[in-house]
């Protein structure tokens, strides 16, 4: 009978354990979780706010290197035979700003759906989608780096 409720309970928990998803609570707002939830001193959500407008400006200060560089570096038509035509870089920039709009609504989605995962009562699903969205601004940035800036 003993053995019976022990490979019970070893059955269940990995029941539990084999469908389970991590969940990546993050390094970037752990800081912030160590501060005063309320208040006029800096509290946890002006801290997690701070860091997600840091990834935020740290892309786009890379994107402004990208566009620095092409804006330099192509200039001519893209169609050769047509010296009047639209230039490279115009139409780079077109489609990239494009792509840019529909990352940043794919990213918002995306981690909007991860943080569902932990149940729309947890108290932490703001913070996991808070640190998502850093870690994917984080990889959006290294992606644009190692891609046009070498």
């Amino acid at each position: 009978m003993q053995i019976i409720k022990i490979a019970l309970v070893i059955v269940s928990l990995s029941i539990f354990s084999a469908g389970a998803i991590t969940l990546d609570s993050g390094k970037a707002i752990q800081q912030c979780l160590t501060l005063p939830a309320y208040g006029d001193e800096k509290n946890q959500t002006q801290c997690k706010e701070d860091l997600k407008n840091k990834s935020e400006k740290s892309l786009q200060e890379t994107i402004t290197k990208i566009k620095t560089r092409i804006n330099n570096d192509y200039d001519t038509p893209y169609h050769l035979n047509d010296p009047e035509g639209s230039e490279i870089k115009d139409l780079f920039w077109e489609r990239f700003n494009k792509s840019q709009q529909l990352w940043i609504a794919s990213r918002n989605e995306f981690c909007a759906a991860s943080a569902l995962l932990v149940g729309e009562w947890a108290a932490s699903q703001d913070d996991l989608q808070t640190q998502c969205i850093i870690n994917q601004n984080t990889n959006r940035e290294q992606l644009l780096k190692a891609t046009y800036i070498k």
